[in-house]
């Protein structure tokens, strides 16, 4: 599972298989696809979830109609800054995430040590801490998805793409001895997801709706990696961390007329 497109793309042709099949699939089903992803329990669990919000019976999986039940087998809603309150959810959204909270109240929290301690084992190769490493940040895929649902894309949607994102991210970051911090990965691999989805929604909405929705992206993007690193991002920065092209990046900054700073380089 070392490919992020590739595993969305396996995800993708499970639910045809399943729809092909009066939408429903047994465990076994997911597991003989799934087989050369080498997944985990949490990890299947995270699929059996990702096909329930699908509308696919996965049969001997207890269905729960909301994103992130299997996957957030960790701690509760992040408190103090970027903290998801239950005010700014819609009905549904509500429902489905006062179940999550009541989970997430049984599970213990684990200390910035113990967090760094997990850190370290995983960019060592030491593939058994990553389950906990994705549970350690589930919390923040939430608070991440409630920054950017209000970009025409589904609170669910957000979360439920944030935690394979962080799934396919833990994977590839086993052993990258190479990388410095892993929570800043996490994040930006998250984010950089969220923000492709908000981006294509949008998009599909029409040009004018396009171009004011991409310079609004780069803008977000300037001030996030800005407060990140102390410094203003480069357009090579913002083109890696958006998805976007140094050209489009050039030409949206132009277009905000000055609004939109970056660096040099």
């Amino acid at each position: 599972m070392r490919d992020q497109n590739e595993f969305m793309r396996q995800m993708l042709e499970l639910v045809d298989l399943a729809k092909a099949q009066e939408s429903r699939i047994t465990k076994d089903q997911v597991k003989d696809f799934c087989s050369d992803l080498n997944l985990t329990a949490p990890q299947l669990k995270l699929v059996y979830d990702f096909l329930d919000e699908h509308n696919i019976e996965v049969a001997g999986h207890s269905s729960k109609k909301h994103t992130g039940k299997a996957a957030s087998q960790s701690a509760g809603f992040e408190t103090g800054d970027g903290e998801l309150q239950e005010s700014e959810l819609n009905t549904e959204d509500s429902k489905y995430l006062r179940i999550y909270r009541r989970e997430l109240r049984e599970l213990p929290e684990l200390s910035a040590e113990e967090k760094e301690d997990l850190y370290e084992r995983l960019l060592s190769g030491d593939a058994s801490v990553q389950h906990k490493v994705i549970e350690s940040f589930l919390k923040r895929v939430v608070t991440l998805a409630g920054k950017y649902k209000n970009r025409g894309v589904p609170l669910e949607d957000l979360i439920q793409e944030g935690n394979l994102t962080l799934i396919t991210t833990v994977d590839m970051l086993c052993g990258s001895s190479d990388i410095s911090d892993v929570k800043k990965e996490l994040e930006r691999s998250v984010r950089g997801r969220m923000i492709e989805l908000a981006d294509s929604q949008l998009e599909s909405r029409g040009q004018e709706n396009t171009i004011l929705a991409k310079t609004n992206l780069i803008h977000e993007a300037t001030k996030v990696l800005a407060e990140e690193w102390g410094r203003l991002a480069t357009v090579t920065e913002l083109a890696e961390y958006t998805r976007m092209t140094e050209d489009e990046i050039r030409m949206y900054v132009e277009l905000s007329m000055d609004e939109i700073k970056v660096g040099k380089g």
